[in-house]
């Protein structure tokens, strides 16, 4: 059996190879998109240094990251192979390309939506700084604390860390949600060391990883959403896969609330009862025909409705909301 610190140490090393390789995914595929004939060569070493990173890794990654790092490769080898042909100046190619769907919508069918969008973000967020919220305890934090005012970055990368008794709400405002070419999207969130907080995250345009909270409250849409050694967690999603607890107990999931889900026109959208929400969480440490232990639904009476959207009165909403841990 796998140790605590052996368990740690494989979860840093998944996480860790898992943004370097879709980076670095996302970095090839941009430079598919404009490459000539001349870059044929190169690229396919890198696509083939890529394909042994990740044998490499085997073993050592979660199965589910496993599947999207190897998708993300064959939508590589495919683009590559598109460029070969149409760069080899026979007709026959040429011909066969173009009564074909585009390259850009290929990509889309072939893969799933999350590995697609989330290398793509992260093309941006290499060229662009990260933005960190740490140390914080006793407060009201909004949104302006990872914002960056400069229109030459669209997404930004947010780490939050070390963050206790606090709410931190990065919903957009009305004014940033009808200004939405000036607006600064959040690409990725790294979440560790969260104790006794309330998390309203809004809209993430990849993925949320999160690690080491106890007894809190997440909001957030995403494609993916990780929660690793955590205790008492309710979390609110709009989510397109699974969500995925590992190391985990007391975890509460509901959908994303009402009250919260904005419309460009700022209509509240009516969702689904919040007790059969559309997707399953998995349990990484319970590979079993049972039902985990770790997780269930919230029950209609659990959910938090009065949601702290200002610094008025914070505390006693926070403490309200809170799910506080069975001992």
């Amino acid at each position: 059996m796998i140790s605590a610190d052996g368990a740690e140490a494989l979860w840093t090393f998944s996480q860790t190879f898992t943004s370097s390789f879709q980076a670095s995914c996302s970095e090839l595929a941009s430079r598919l998109k404009v490459a000539d004939a001349g870059s044929v060569h190169s690229i396919a070493g890198e696509i083939q240094a890529l394909n042994k990173r990740l044998t490499e890794a085997t073993g050592r990654l979660p199965s589910y990251d496993q599947r999207q790092n190897e998708l993300q490769l064959k939508a590589l080898e495919k683009s590559l192979e598109e460029l070969r042909s149409s760069t080899t100046g026979k007709t026959k190619f040429a011909f066969k390309r173009k009564v074909k769907i585009s390259a850009s919508a290929l990509a889309e069918t072939a893969t799933p939506p999350a590995p697609v969008n989330a290398p793509a973000i992260s093309t941006s967020t290499i060229s662009s700084p990260s933005r960190t919220i740490s140390n914080h305890s006793n407060c009201y934090l909004s949104r302006s604390c990872p914002s960056c005012p400069s229109s030459s970055t669209d997404h930004i990368e947010v780490s939050i860390i070390r963050i206790s008794s606090s709410i931190l709400n990065l919903l957009m405002t009305t004014n940033e949600s009808t200004l939405s070419a000036n607006t600064v999207s959040l690409s990725a969130l790294h979440i560790r060391d969260i104790q006794n907080s309330i998390l309203i995250l809004g809209t993430v345009d990849g993925s949320i990883m999160l690690h080491n909270l106890t007894n809190c409250v997440v909001v957030a849409g995403c494609h993916q959403f990780r929660i690793h050694n955590s205790t008492a967690v309710d979390a609110y999603l709009d989510i397109t896969s699974n969500p995925i607890i590992e190391s985990c107990d007391q975890v509460r999931f509901g959908v994303y609330p009402s009250e919260l889900k904005i419309t460009t026109d700022q209509q509240p959208v009516v969702t689904k009862n919040h007790t059969k929400f559309p997707f399953l969480p998995q349990d990484f440490s319970h590979i079993r025909a049972t039902p985990s232990p770790n997780w269930r639904a919230l029950e209609e009476d659990e959910l938090v409705h009065d949601w702290p959207l200002s610094e008025t009165n914070y505390a006693v909403q926070l403490e309200r909301a809170l799910p506080r841990p069975k001992i």
